[in-house]
């Protein structure tokens, strides 16, 4: 698409001139019947303030352009934008608009650059913004109509006081489509077709598009159309609103299988309402939350995007300070400015990017480093530990508010000449010009609070293309065989003083239930018996909206637990989720500040690099690891490692003589600090597993 128009590109785009230039495009009136005419008309932001529309729409599929007259040429565009310019026009007026695929000069790379590091101001100064939703169909006509018949306002007040109130529980009173007491209007039938209706309209392809956060969220008014119907913003929103469950709910059977990707779209609306809170206060109200670049972009593997670049350009734009984390260079590739970004995140001291980052979120051939994230598309982001927010593995979290400087390079260093050859870079890589290209073959340095080897894997179920009976039959062969290993192990008790048995069914569940509310062992004595029965029935009225799953489902199934993390335990005892890559050998690891656990992959040493007749021990503290994503260690999440580290100056790899000295200070568990700590149970037993240390991910 690119080069559709390089024959006439130079002659069309005049170079662009001025303070924040930019070129507008005039569509002159006429009726469906006639030919699109239209003209660029170069200007400035400060020239065209708000005497212009912006569009926001879907790029579309690059085959059968459509020819447009504009001037003096026959421009070549996609189908998505001849078809929105025809829906715009108006039949007796111009119409002066800003459309990215026309109006940029698509075939000039730093034209392109200059352009998107301006897009935030265009979106902030055009008198609206047009969200195109495709061509209409008998679906989104009803479901247009629909939406304008919501109290929108009263959604949106709703939304902010889930958000941003005091009491995240109030999310579970939250508006829901499929409440029996929620009235739409329409009968049992009709409702069951208007929520099909609305499912298909939210999983139309504009909801998946990662500009939509930047281009729905900066302009005061936005406008919603399809076909003849016309909406704002903010019914919109409440539609989507309403069809998002209050936590762990599922949908009516004719629209469950729809429930994973469309939650997708809804989180991406849900986000858009956020940042147009933060920036329209006049008219949402008050909120001192605000956005951070790390914050958005921690979601946005969520989205589509043409070019992978334009996953960090796009939410960056919506920021102030987004020119402190990347510069915008269609030159750069995608592999290094993602791991630029990653450094950066680093050096400011905020880890919340290890989210998205490890070998279980990666391509198996990827060039990026594991402690990088890729963020690419994927439909659904099911790699991340989900918990509770209280959760804060490896001490206080620090957010990256504060953007590093662009020198700033402390955390990440060069790896030897002999590691370096493990990690190839493709010949495109390789002839790229660039000062950054080194970063693809470093390494990064975090600060490491516990650590210790996994010994035993509990098995996962592969569900994809596989029925509910077969899921449900392997996954109660997994838990009754991690329950007959358990039963081999000579321990009294776990950690933290649960029973063995208590321990394993609260991992299974991450200790949370529906609400990510932290639990104890209460809660699977109270649940454990009657979701396990249900399992080995095969969970009845699965897929029946109106029958009631026991109450622990939820929690297990949003754990992830046997699907996409599987149960382990380490050598010291320690019980575990860890993804599926994990095999027996890896090891778990709480690193300082960051709020979950992971699971890393020590790499063996290059052949000849050590020195004749020294042996190389699990624990060697200058290897090499690769991240291989988030984990949950049972006992282990709420800050246990660095108060313990704290109290008994614990020391990694300790000799007899420090570890005697510990334990005569800790008073075999039961002394004066374990009660300063609030601790009960055995950690004394895992003290050989603690110790600040460093460990460098490549």
């Amino acid at each position: 698409m690119n080069d559709w128009n390089a024959d006439i590109a130079s002659s069309l785009y005049q170079p662009l001139k001025g303070d924040l230039p930019l070129r507008l495009l005039l569509i002159h009136p006429g009726q469906p019947e006639q030919p699109l005419k239209t003209e660029l008309i170069p200007t400035t932001l400060g020239e065209a303030q708000g005497c212009y529309d912006a569009t926001s729409y879907t790029w579309g599929s690059p085959e059968n352009p459509e020819l447009i007259c504009c001037g003096d040429y026959q421009l070549r565009v996609q189908r998505n934008a001849f078809h929105m310019m025809l829906d715009l026009r108006k039949p007796n007026e111009s119409r002066k608009v800003w459309i990215d695929a026309v109006c940029i000069n698509q075939c000039s790379l730093d034209e392109r650059a200059e352009q998107v590091a301006i897009m935030h101001h265009i979106y902030r100064r055009a008198g609206a913004t047009w969200v195109w939703m495709g061509r209409p169909d008998e679906q989104s006509t009803a479901v247009m109509t629909y939406a304008a018949t919501l109290d929108a306002r009263k959604f949106v007040d709703e939304f902010s006081y889930c958000q941003y109130g005091s009491i995240w529980s109030l999310f579970t009173e939250k508006s829901y489509f499929f409440d029996p007491l929620f009235d739409t209007g329409f009968d049992a039938n009709q409702k069951e077709d208007l929520a099909v209706a609305i499912v298909n309209f939210l999983n139309r392809p504009w909801f998946s598009r990662v500009w939509i956060q930047q281009e729905a969220s900066l302009s005061p008014r936005v406008q919603v159309v399809c076909g003849s119907n016309s909406v704002n913003w903010e019914n919109i929103f409440a539609l989507a609103w309403i069809m998002c469950p209050r936590y762990t709910e599922t949908w009516p059977d004719r629209i469950q299988e729809d429930l994973s990707r469309t939650i997708n779209k809804i989180q991406a609306v849900r986000l858009i309402q956020r940042a147009r809170h933060y920036y329209f206060q006049d008219t949402y109200g008050h909120t001192d939350i605000s956005l951070s670049f790390e914050g958005l972009v921690a979601f946005v593997s969520r989205y589509e995007a043409t070019d992978p670049r334009d996953r960090i350009f796009a939410m960056g734009n919506m920021i102030v300070d987004s020119d402190q984390w990347f510069e915008v260079d269609y030159r750069v590739p995608w592999q290094i400015l993602y791991t630029d970004v990653a450094r950066r995140f680093l050096d400011a001291e905020g880890l919340r990017f290890l989210k998205n980052a490890g070998r279980a979120r990666q391509e198996a051939d990827t060039v990026l480093p594991s402690w990088v994230p890729d963020y690419r598309y994927r439909e659904e982001s099911e790699y991340m530990i989900a918990g509770s927010s209280l959760w804060k593995a490896g001490g206080n979290i620090s957010t990256a508010f504060i953007p590093p400087t662009k020198t700033s390079n402390s955390k990440v260093s060069q790896l030897p000449k002999s590691m370096k050859r493990r990690f190839p870079m493709s010949d495109d890589l390789r002839n790229f010009k660039g000062p950054k290209k080194s970063l693809l073959q470093s390494f990064a340095s975090f600060r490491c609070l516990m650590s210790d080897e996994i010994k035993y894997i509990g098995d996962f179920v592969d569900t994809e293309n596989a029925t509910l009976a077969t899921n449900v039959a392997q996954m109660v062969e997994a838990i009754r065989k991690d329950i007959d290993y358990i039963g081999t192990l000579n321990t009294p008790g776990y950690i933290n003083g649960d029973t063995i048995l208590d321990a394993y069914k609260l991992t299974l569940i991450v200790s949370c239930d529906a609400q990510q509310e932290i639990v104890r062992h209460e809660y699977v004595g109270e649940h454990w018996e009657e979701w396990l029965r249900w399992y080995e029935l095969g969970c009845p009225g699965y897929w029946d909206a109106n029958t009631k799953a026991p109450a622990m489902n939820p929690s297990f199934e949003s754990s992830g637990a046997m699907k996409t993390f599987r149960f382990a335990i380490t050598k010291h005892g320690y019980f575990c989720l860890v993804p599926r890559i994990v095999q027996i050998g890896d090891e778990v690891a709480i690193f300082q500040s960051y709020d979950v656990a992971v699971a890393l992959r020590r790499l063996p040493p290059p052949p000849n690099s050590q020195k004749q007749g020294q042996k190389s021990t699990h624990t060697t503290p200058d290897g090499y690891f690769e991240l291989l994503g988030d984990a949950y260690v049972h006992g282990m999440m709420e800050n246990e490692a660095r108060c313990i580290n704290d109290e008994f100056n614990c020391r990694f790899e300790p000799t007899q003589a420090q570890l005697d000295k510990i334990l005569k200070v800790s008073d075999g568990g039961q002394g004066e600090a374990w009660r300063t700590l609030d601790l009960s149970g055995h950690y004394e037993r895992i003290f050989k597993t603690l110790g600040p240390r460093t460990v460098r991910l490549v």
